[in-house]
């Protein structure tokens, strides 16, 4: 009854601040003035880099995927490099200046399955240069390379539910895409969240802990966000139990928090929003093999392709790249392009245990119209119920 009624009043203060959010003169928190410069380099910028070197280095790389590919394949490599800079200033007398390099690759390859062009896309980078990209590791690019091997004989998938084992990005996905922006306390201020008037709830199994933290070096980092406040890895939800959002200054006045260094911007054309940095599921203690006995059997989900996720409802639609069936814990026959739907509160409940490593992608995310780097940071997880179609 205590738990009941304490439960009901947090639904009630969560109310009352939607229905006046925004409203009349907003506050803000009262945060330590900053005095920054910092300075990120590339070890190997690609100013330094000869054009026909880098050539040479990207036909080296697509030839090593070339020698190792079984089919016919069309391979396509895209890369960006960037400098991302940003100065803040304040009339408090906040000053920070800060500037990182970011290096991404993304190879694309397309090919036949049942006379119709299909593709695979993966991506390589972060925090750094040409050195974190895989022209000196072309062993990085294996996963790659088998995946295209095995799209033109995939099968298509049964439509119903299963228990299956996501990959990291496809585990980032659905965390970033529902939950993560349910979590941005401008739209739970906004109405625009399911998670609004859950604070102190139980939203999945112990075994479930969730952070955003912009210090992991990918391309999600940064040392302080769009209003100054310096970084600083957050819990949002402890052993399944949800404790808190991610906030600017003014939102944390309004719900009597405090800020999480979340509120950002990609450039001075556009207004700040609450956004996540590296958002992400704690890493456990299950091996990648683990999990697959855990399933027995089922499916493997593999990278996401697009989409669409409704945080107010927690309802997504994700396609995935492929998929693999697992039979007696291994992963097995290739699966063709499909679709994994359901309501976020219900898949949280039934992850059944999450994987010992993270992996750092390069990813983006768009929100009212702007988009900003943020990290595909997450390990696999597995869950004993997955609709798929």
């Amino acid at each position: 009854m205590k738990y009941a009624e304490e439960s009901i009043k947090k639904a009630v203060k969560t109310a009352n601040l939607v229905t006046s959010w925004k409203k009349g003169n907003s506050t803000l928190t009262d945060v330590p003035i900053s005095d920054s410069s910092i300075t990120r380099k590339a070890k190997f910028s690609w100013k330094d880099l000869d054009k026909t070197e880098f050539k040479e280095q990207i036909k080296t790389l697509q030839e090593h995927i070339e020698e190792n590919l079984k089919v016919k394949a069309l391979i396509e490599t895209d890369v960006v490099f960037l400098n991302w800079s940003e100065r803040f200033t304040s009339s408090e007398g906040a000053k920070v200046y800060q500037e990182y390099p970011y290096a991404i690759l993304t190879l694309t390859g397309r090919v036949m399955h049942n006379n119709s062009l299909v593709k695979y896309y993966k991506n390589y980078g972060g925090l750094g240069g040409v050195e974190v990209l895989p022209f000196d590791k072309p062993e990085e690019t294996e996963n790659f390379i088998e995946v295209i091997n095995n799209l033109p004989t995939a099968r298509s998938i049964y439509q119903g539910t299963t228990k299956a084992v996501l990959s990291e990005d496809m585990a980032w996905t659905c965390l970033h895409e529902v939950l993560g922006h349910s979590l941005e306390a401008d739209n739970v201020l906004s109405g625009r969240s399911f998670s609004a008037g859950m604070l102190g709830m139980k939203l999945a199994p112990s075994v479930v802990s969730v952070i955003d933290d912009p210090y992991i070096e990918t391309v999600g980092y940064y040392e302080y966000d769009s209003e100054g406040i310096k970084g600083r890895g957050t819990l949002l939800v402890d052993e399944g139990i949800l404790v808190d959002f991610l906030h600017s200054r003014e939102t944390a006045a309004a719900m009597d928090s405090e800020p999480t260094s979340n509120y950002r911007a990609f450039s001075f054309e556009f207004l700040p929003q609450v956004r996540m940095s590296n958002f992400f599921f704690e890493p456990k203690d299950h091996s990648e093999e683990e999990l697959f006995e855990s399933v027995k059997d089922g499916i493997y989900i593999g990278e996401g392709l697009a989409g669409s996720a409704e945080p107010q409802t927690g309802e997504y639609n994700f396609d995935a790249q492929y998929g693999r069936k697992i039979e007696n814990g291994e992963p097995t026959d290739y699966i063709l392009q499909f679709q994994i739907s359901g309501k976020m509160i219900e898949t949280l409940s039934k992850i059944d245990s999450v994987g010992d490593r993270l992996l750092a992608q390069p990813g983006s995310c768009v929100k009212n119209n702007q988009r900003v780097f943020v990290g595909s940071v997450c390990p696999k997880i597995a869950v004993s119920e997955m609709r798929v179609s």
